[in-house]
């Protein structure tokens, strides 16, 4: 009876410490490995989006060659859902992507067996001269009495490893990639004279996309304030000047527009009419690779023995706030043999 006494007071003890540590213990948990990669952000997203190309360097894809998997939608959109199945050490779940932006891909990532956990999973890029840095990392909350086994177990250490080592071999993948030269259809065109809005200032690379951020909300301001003005375009950028070695740009934010035969005048932006024979790239892809199609008409009027044109146009076709893949993005690109009159 003593001896049963005993074993029933450290049980107590046992519940006791336990329901203690229950709400001592982190529910939450958060893990991130990052890694950089000597690649274009566009080249790496592609490999982390589409469940075909991840399974190439996904730590756990090896640790069951046989096991079962299987999607449910179209790879490569939200709502997407990858399914594995396999032996103890893969266990079994699901992966559904939720998000995609151009720099950020998130899932939730559902684990069945052996045990049952929900956590967000997601991978952030930053490009940065040529080379993106991936951060890999998932949030994830563990019910409470299952929290308690976070005090016994280094979730960094032992995931942590998995992701550095998933990483790396993304890193090997992606490097060892051949870059592939695209092709680009250039066509010549008649563009038929248009009336801009612009403003026109010399801009540092870096400050690219604050310049257009600030002008074309400007801009847009006013031409939806004015009753008699029609907008009769996308937002544009027209090029004077490009300064590799300066790293700066003479360029003016554009919006078209038209107002019949009225004239009028804008505090802070000017008028500049554009037209006339040019030549055209239609361009899809990511803000970050517009340098490729550009080189490509360089290359294409070099090897035509074609005068470099005085005023190039980039025409921002697709709304990124209502298309977040970048693939989709369409821009076209106009070489002109002419001045703008301004």
């Amino acid at each position: 009876m003593k001896a049963l006494k005993i074993i029933g007071i450290i049980l107590l003890i046992l519940i006791v410490t336990i329901g203690i540590l229950t709400f001592v213990a982190p529910a939450d948990f958060k893990l991130e490995r990052s890694i950089e990669i000597n690649a274009q952000k566009e080249t790496v997203h592609k490999h982390l989006l589409y469940f075909e190309n991840s399974q190439k360097w996904s730590p756990w894809a090896e640790l069951d060659p046989n096991q079962k998997t299987w999607l449910e939608g179209e790879d490569g959109i939200v709502g997407t859902t990858f399914f594995w199945e396999g032996n103890e050490d893969v266990g079994k779940g699901k992966q559904e992507i939720i998000t995609i932006a151009d720099d950020k891909i998130e899932t939730t990532v559902t684990f069945i067996e052996p045990f049952e956990s929900v956590a967000n999973g997601y991978f952030l890029l930053n490009e940065t001269d040529g080379k993106t840095t991936v951060t890999w990392g998932f949030e994830s909350t563990m019910p409470r009495p299952f929290n308690v086994m976070g005090l016994f177990m280094d979730i960094s250490e032992s995931v942590g490893k998995d992701y550095d080592k998933g990483l790396a071999k993304l890193k090997e993948i992606v490097e060892s990639e051949k870059p592939v030269k695209k092709e680009y259809a250039i066509e010549t065109v008649n563009f038929e004279e248009k009336t801009f809005l612009t403003h026109r200032e010399k801009v540092s690379f870096n400050d690219m996309q604050t310049f257009f951020e600030k002008h074309f909300g400007g801009m847009y301001g006013i031409l939806t304030q004015n009753k008699e003005v029609q907008i009769t375009g996308q937002p544009c950028a027209i090029y004077y000047d490009w300064d590799e070695n300066d790293q700066t740009a003479d360029v003016a934010a554009a919006i078209p527009y038209n107002s019949g035969d009225k004239n009028f005048k804008f505090d802070n932006y000017t008028t500049v009419r554009l037209g006339g024979e040019a030549f055209k790239i239609a361009y899809y892809g990511s803000y970050n690779n517009l340098t490729e199609p550009h080189m490509a008409m360089d290359d294409y009027l070099e090897k035509n023995n074609l005068l470099m044109s005085h005023v190039v146009l980039e025409e921002y076709i697709t709304d990124p706030t209502t298309e977040a893949d970048t693939s989709k993005w369409l821009t076209n690109i106009y070489y002109f043999e002419n001045k703008s009159k301004e």
